[in-house]
C-alpha cells in the first residue's frame, strides 16, 4: 500500500488531510482546485476531529448527545464548489439571547441529519450533495470522545477547551473512552492514500487529537504514504505559548507517534500592526530557523495572506507550496 516512489502534482494523488477547525478548513480550501480539475484530479478526503466541547457544538453535544458538528460544518463550507448562498447558511449563526442564540445554522442540519439517517457519514454525504463540494469528509471517529492531557507539574485538563488553555509543555494527552474507534472509512482513506497532510491548527486540540486514536495512527504508518506537515503561521496564548517549531514537531512524534516526511512553513513576515497585535495576547510569529528540524527537511514559502485581517494561509499560495514540495519527498 502506500504512495508512488515519486509524486508529482499532476498525477491523480488520493490525498488525505487531517485535522480540526479552521486549521483543516483552510488547507482543504488550498487543495480543493486540485480535486476539481479536469485533468486527472486528485481525491481529496479530509477526517475531521471531533473533540470540541466548546460554542455551539459543545451545547449541541451536552444536550442532544453525539459528535459535535461544528469542525466538519466549518470544512463541509471550505469545499464547496464556489461560494454561494447555501454556504453562507450553512455559517449563518443566530443572534439575540435566546436558547438558539450563539447556534450555527450548518451545526443543526447536520445534527438533525444524522438524527434523520442514523448515521453521520450518511449525514455527511447528502449535506455534501445539497452544498456540491469537491472531496470527501469523515469525522475521525463517531464515538463521543473527550481529549484529557496533564502538564509538566501534574495538573489535568478534561475537555479540548480545558487543553487549550493549558501549560505547556505537556507530559500526557489522550482520549477517554480509551481505545475509541475510528470510522473504518477514515481508516480505508489512510491505508489508501498516496500523500497525508497534517493540517495546520491548535497543535493538542486540532493537528495531533486525531492521531491519538491508535486505529488511525496505525493507518498513517501502515500506509508508508509521505506525511508533511503545514506549519501553523502562530503561536496560540495557553496551548503553545513560548513553543518553537521544533517543540511543535517533537509533540506530533511524541504524541501522534508519526513520522514526518516534510515540513511546510510559513517566510514572510507579518504586517507591523497584525504582529503588535498578536503580542498583545501572547502570539508570535512561528518560523523555521534552519533547512531541517529534527531532521525533517523545512521547505519555506511566503503563504501569508495579505488581504486577511488576521494571520491567515493564502489558499492559491499554500497550494502552490504543497505542489512544489510533491517531488521533492
Amino acid at each position: 500500500m502506500g504512495g508512488p516512489s515519486l509524486l508529482s502534482a499532476d498525477q491523480p494523488l488520493r490525498v488525505v488531510a487531517l485535522g480540526g477547525g479552521t486549521g483543516l478548513a483552510a488547507l482543504l480550501r488550498a487543495l480543493k482546485r486540485e480535486a476539481g480539475r479536469s485533468r486527472e484530479p486528485w481525491k481529496l478526503t479530509g477526517i475531521v476531529t471531533v473533540s470540541d466541547n466548546g460554542g455551539s457544538s459543545g451545547r449541541l453535544r451536552d444536550e442532544l448527545g453525539g459528535i459535535p458538528p461544528g469542525d466538519l460544518r466549518n470544512c463541509l463550507s471550505a469545499l464547496t464548489l464556489e461560494d454561494s448562498a447555501l454556504s453562507d447558511l450553512l455559517n449563518y449563526r443566530f443572534r439575540g439571547d435566546g436558547s438558539l442564540a450563539g447556534h450555527s445554522l450548518g451545526n443543526l442540519m447536520l445534527w438533525a441529519l444524522a438524527d434523520l439517517t442514523g448515521d453521520w457519514v450518511r449525514a455527511i454525504r447528502q449535506l455534501s450533495g445539497v452544498l456540491v463540494t469537491l472531496g470527501r469528509l469523515f469525522p475521525s471517529t463517531v464515538v463521543p470522545v473527550t481529549l484529557c492531557a496533564e502538564d509538566m507539574a501534574g495538573q489535568q485538563y478534561i475537555g479540548e477547551t480545558a487543553v487549550g488553555s493549558c501549560h505547556p509543555p505537556l507530559a500526557r494527552l489522550w482520549l477517554e473512552p480509551r481505545g475509541a474507534e475510528p470510522l473504518p472509512e477514515a481508516v480505508l482513506a489512510l491505508l489508501r492514500s498516496d500523500l497525508i497532510i497534517l493540517s495546520p491548527g491548535s497543535l493538542y486540540t486540532s493537528t495531533i487529537s486525531n492521531l491519538l486514536l491508535d486505529e488511525l495512527q496505525e493507518a498513517v504508518e501502515s500506509s508508508r504514504s509521505p506525511v508533511v506537515y503545514v506549519a501553523n503561521l502562530m503561536t496560540e496564548p495557553g496551548e503553545t505559548a513560548g513553543l518553537d517549531l521544533e517543540t511543535h514537531v517533537a509533540a506530533i512524534s511524541a504524541f501522534g507517534r508519526t513520522r514526518i516526511s516534510a515540513i511546510i512553513a510559513n517566510a514572510a513576515p507579518l504586517r507591523p500592526d497584525m504582529l503588535a497585535r498578536y503580542q498583545v495576547e501572547g502570539g508570535e510569529p512561528l518560523l523555521a530557523g534552519a533547512d531541517r528540524i529534527l531532521g525533517i527537511p523545512v521547505f519555506r514559502f511566503p503563504l501569508l495572506d495579505p488581504e486577511a485581517p488576521m494571520a491567515r494561509h493564502h489558499p492559491d499560495l499554500l497550494n502552490q507550496a504543497i505542489r512544489e514540495v510533491l517531488p521533492r519527498l
